[in-house]
């Protein structure tokens, strides 16, 4: 595996017309710049594909990401990894299809030298997307870890216990904010949404991180695309499980709102072989409300 970057001590950008190197703390770099998609390669050991969610809310430097790709660092692992199109420092154009991550993975994997079946981590939608990938590119996943996910907009639209369901008790004010920001598609309503939404997401809420609000975002275009949540919604990877037929953990939070545990469920009795693991006291974000527990299952997963 040829060079060691670690973009949060060394940051190395390569693009098709140079080089550059930021030396000291400060956000994460790309090492390179490849048709406008920008492809991250940060630490060393045995690589492991990171799969981002195309609506760009998983992606370097950004807090949950963040927690991620340290806890996956300190277990000796290389992350690999990539900017949705048209968001960070990719230039390149979102087609938001389901195939385009996909296509990006490949070239990512592609940039780094990386030729042979590779350990997947994703969790949320990316942990959707990623399940796809793994049906569509099964010479490419060696051992595949699915994080709060599920197959597909049944899984999380219709689920008991789910914030988008009528029945949840803050699904009053998700609404409210969501007819908000369908009649004023701005950055202002979007972080008002994205808080209520990661908040709730949280067993100990003082652990849900707060975007911060100007009075210039009730102007300023919004950053993610809702597009990929109606792309999402009609997905259904269900009828297709048994075709997984790679080492498989499934993890989730038990008080998990976004995908709740019945999305789990689904995915580990139609993977054959697959793992499951629940944790007690974490919402959507086990990784970070009981990281001991979650990074020790998958630490052992991983283990030859």
């Amino acid at each position: 595996m040829p060079g060691l970057w670690l973009c949060r001590v060394m940051a190395t950008t390569t693009t098709s017309g140079g080089s550059g190197t930021a030396p000291g703390p400060g956000p994460v770099a790309p090492f390179t710049v490849r048709d406008g998609l920008a492809v991250y390669r940060i630490g060393q050991g045995d690589p492991v594909l990171l799969m981002p969610a195309p609506h760009r809310f998983t992606r370097p430097g950004l807090p949950e990401t963040d927690a991620m790709i340290d806890s996956l660092l300190a277990l000796g692992r290389q992350v690999v990894t990539f900017d949705p199109p048209g968001s960070g420092h990719s230039t390149r154009p979102a087609r938001l299809s389901e195939g385009e991550l996909r296509d990006c993975a490949d070239e990512a994997l592609t940039a780094c030298g990386i030729d042979v079946p590779i350990d997947a981590i994703g969790y949320s939608m990316a942990g959707l997307v990623l399940l796809g990938y793994a049906l569509d590119r099964p010479t490419r996943v060696a051992r595949l870890v699915l994080v709060g996910t599920g197959t597909g907009g049944n899984a999380y639209m219709k689920a008991p216990g789910a914030l988008w369901n009528r029945s949840h008790p803050d699904f009053a004010g998700l609404a409210a904010l969501g007819i908000l920001h369908t009649l004023w598609p701005r950055r202002a309503t979007e972080t008002l949404l994205n808080n209520y939404i990661h908040r709730r997401s949280f067993v100990d809420r003082r652990l849900a991180t707060r975007d911060p609000l100007t009075p210039g975002d009730w102007v300023r275009r919004q950053r993610g695309n809702p597009e990929w949540h109606r792309i999402a919604k009609r997905l259904d990877y269900s009828p297709r499980l048994c075709e997984i037929a790679v080492p498989t953990l499934v993890l989730c939070g038990t008080h998990d709102p976004q995908f709740p545990v019945s999305a789990s469920l689904q995915l580990a009795e139609g993977i054959g072989g697959a793992r499951s693991v629940f944790f007690e006291r974490s919402g959507h974000f086990p990784f970070i409300e009981e990281p001991d527990a979650f990074w020790s299952e998958v630490r052992a997963f991983w283990q030859p």
